[in-house]
């Protein structure tokens, strides 16, 4: 049994979870990451999409190791192929390559003093009373004992952390993904994101066609509630019903789970917080986590370092982090899911009526949880009867 000591110990190295580390060994604590793969950012899981913001709150920059493609605007589609081309000002986006991106966001925690354990899995927490003091784990040749005054879970949706710690074991409602990267297109506008509703196609969900350059794209989809096949039978359909994908081949195939449902309920407890996939901290009408969850890393990181200091770590200290997190994201968080919860509603004749009176604006802050209600009020001003009645209960609500 091998033994460490530390203030702080991270378990997972995602975007979340490295974030969290750097903030924390800034702020002065001793931090320790565990790392179950022997590579982080292996395997991928994500579509790659994030904005030039996300980027940059990430603490690093677009350059062409991190990035694959520049995206300068979207496209979402309703069930009969009209679109909606959403384009801002203020906006810049990216596909990512996220292998590249979550090594440069550990490399930055390694180098603001937190050490790093990769082919470590954390098999759970360890509890004294009605405190988390640290976790156990193994690297395949031993089994190691991690003592430490907060414990932050950033290993993702099944997280280890979380369920043995007695919190929440799975979450209400989750989209399941599949994805594959295809080479050999010709993209005629590889700088556009497309977005694809419809219950033949995603049912419950959305597809996607994110390019990382002209020849090669990440498609994929998920499915929720609705569907009566796999995710991966669904997206086999897509890609054979699409001329453009024509001859394409097919270098990865992945795909994983998304938590829907909003942020869960405890994310904090004596010793111990949650952040990002762990603590279902996604805008769920899209399912993006990566800037959420390195925004809550960040705090995260630095209430705990912060707490440390101070020699208190109880869930009332630690709750300083959700605040924080719930002054801009949280609320994001809530009205997106109501956005979901909404959309349930509409049959795909709907939604083609919805595209023939909804603004770039529109689909911007609804996907965004952002302005939802004021939104809504202005869809409803000039909206058919039908439309009127499955959004006047969310602006009643």
């Amino acid at each position: 049994m091998r033994f460490i000591e530390c203030d702080v110990v991270v378990v997972g190295a995602g975007p979340a979870g490295s974030v969290a580390a750097r903030a924390a060994a800034e702020n002065g604590a001793d931090v320790v990451i565990l790392e179950e793969h022997r590579d982080v950012g292996q395997p991928v899981h994500c579509a790659e999409g994030l904005s030039l913001n996300g980027i940059k709150d990430a603490g690093v920059e677009p350059v062409p190791a991190i990035v694959s493609q520049e995206i300068t605007r979207a496209r979402v589609y309703a069930p009969n192929r009209s679109f909606v081309e959403l384009t801002s000002t203020d906006w810049k986006g990216y596909n990512l390559n996220r292998d590249a991106f979550d090594r440069a966001l550990a490399e930055n925690a390694v180098k603001a003093g937190a050490e790093l354990l990769s082919s470590t899995r954390a098999t759970s927490v360890v509890k004294d009373d009605d405190a988390i003091t640290g976790v156990k784990a193994s690297d395949g040749a031993e089994n190691i004992r991690v003592k430490s005054k907060v414990v932050i879970g950033a290993d993702g949706h099944v997280s280890i952390v979380r369920r043995t710690a007695g919190l929440s074991r799975w979450f209400p409602d989750v989209v399941t993904l599949a994805q594959f990267r295809l080479g050999g297109l010709s993209l005629e506008e590889p700088d556009v994101n497309d977005f694809l509703f419809g219950r033949n196609i995603a049912p419950g969900g959305y597809a996607w066609v994110f390019p990382k350059s002209q020849s090669v794209a990440n498609v994929g989809l998920g499915v929720r509630r609705i569907h009566t096949a796999p995710p991966i039978d669904y997206l086999k359909r897509f890609v054979d019903s699409d001329p453009m994908f024509k001859g394409a081949k097919v270098l990865l195939v992945n795909g994983g789970i998304c938590p829907v449902s909003g942020t869960l309920e405890k994310i904090v407890d004596n010793g111990l917080m949650l952040v990002g996939d762990a603590a279902g901290q996604l805008i769920t009408m899209t399912g993006a986590g990566v800037h959420s969850g390195v925004a809550a890393g960040k705090i995260a990181g630095e209430v705990a370092a912060e707490a440390v200091k101070e020699g208190d770590v109880s869930s009332t200290r630690l709750s300083e982090y959700v605040n924080r997190f719930n002054e801009y994201w949280g609320k994001r968080i809530r009205d997106s899911r109501k956005v979901v919860e909404m959309l349930d509603r509409f049959s795909d004749d709907d939604l083609n009526t919805l595209a023939t009176i909804i603004t770039n604006d529109d689909v911007l802050n609804l996907a965004n949880g952002t302005a939802v209600a004021r939104t809504l009020t202005k869809i409803v001003a000039r909206a058919p009867l039908k439309i009127i009645r499955l959004i006047s209960d969310y602006i009643r609500g």
